[in-house]
């Protein structure tokens, strides 16, 4: 069950969250597969398989959430193929020209009939909720997906105080910095990075099982380009790639973790959940406050 994103937000108000509530009003906003003339249709699962009925599943003072949509697909291609067809056929009985309007309006009723007929994506997204740490983590690398999981839990709860993290220093530039002199303590650089010209479409390059301190990637920094992403490890413990939105990608376990794991010697997949979620919660605490004062803390707001 680990995490191997995460979109950070800060919980600015732990109150806020009726725990004792928590559970009932996702299970109220259950997910509900989509109708034939459904686009998407979104609602919460239980996130731990073998407690089916807790949608809001605690670890201390963190609760992990799930939630499930499923998508239908429906190319935009095919329906402006159909709607071509139609539209040429209303051409040549009529003898007349459609105009602008009435061709989309073919196009909208074109969609409608052959939504039932497309395909169906289900995708499942966990966040965990930190009242302690005063966190939202979401499990994935989507900005948007993030947000949507965001939106539904103020839907469902009636309100959940959040922001995006702000630091002081940008990432940008301290990954750059730390690419050229080294990263602070207990950080290390891996062996990954993307080095972009500033500007838009500036020339990029992308670096994979690469030694960066190799004089190729220092003459790419001295020609002005910066990091945009950078492989670094943290404390023996975790690695993961930072990126310049401050999300954080790739999340793994370092071999100390995994034998911590090991040395749980959890009896069932029961027990090896809760050790995993507890490890989760408190190696990403400790990441990610470091993450944010690495990068000079968090700018206050008032």
């Amino acid at each position: 069950m680990w995490f191997k994103n995460l979109q950070l937000y800060r919980l600015t108000d732990a109150s806020a969250v009726d725990t004792a509530k928590l559970g009932d009003s996702l299970s109220q906003r259950a997910f509900v597969p989509a109708g034939q003339l459904d686009r998407l249709s979104a609602g919460w699962i239980a996130p731990a398989p073998h407690a089916p009925d807790l949608f809001a599943y605690p670890c201390g003072s963190t609760f992990l959430v799930a939630l499930k949509t499923e998508e239908k697909l429906l190319p935009s291609s095919v329906v402006k193929d159909f709607a071509a067809e139609r539209i040429a056929d209303i051409e040549e009985k009529e003898a007349r020209k459609v105009g602008k309007k009435e061709a989309r309006e073919i196009r909208e009723r074109v969609a409608e009939e052959l939504l039932p007929r497309a395909f169906s994506r289900s995708r499942v997204v966990r966040a965990l909720i930190d009242l302690e740490g005063g966190w939202v983590w979401v499990d994935t690398s989507t900005a948007s997906r993030a947000e949507l999981v965001l939106q539904m839990l103020r839907e469902t709860l009636g309100s959940l105080p959040t922001r995006l993290v702000d630091t002081q220093m940008d990432p940008v530039t301290a990954m750059t910095t730390w690419l050229e002199h080294g990263a602070p303590e207990p950080f290390s650089l891996d062996a990954d990075c993307t080095l972009k010209a500033p500007g838009d479409g500036g020339a990029q390059v992308t670096c994979r099982r690469h030694d960066l301190s190799a004089d190729e990637i220092i003459q790419h920094l001295k020609a002005g380009k910066l990091v945009t992403q950078l492989a670094l490890s943290w404390a023996d413990r975790l690695s993961f790639v930072l990126n310049d939105k401050l999300q954080i990608k790739r999340l793994a376990f370092l071999d100390l973790l995994e034998d911590q794991i090991k040395e749980a010697d959890a009896v069932d997949a029961a027990a090896m959940f809760d050790t995993s979620l507890t490890l989760l919660t408190r190696e990403g605490r400790g990441l990610v406050e470091a993450v944010v004062e690495a990068l000079g803390g968090e700018l206050k707001r008032d």
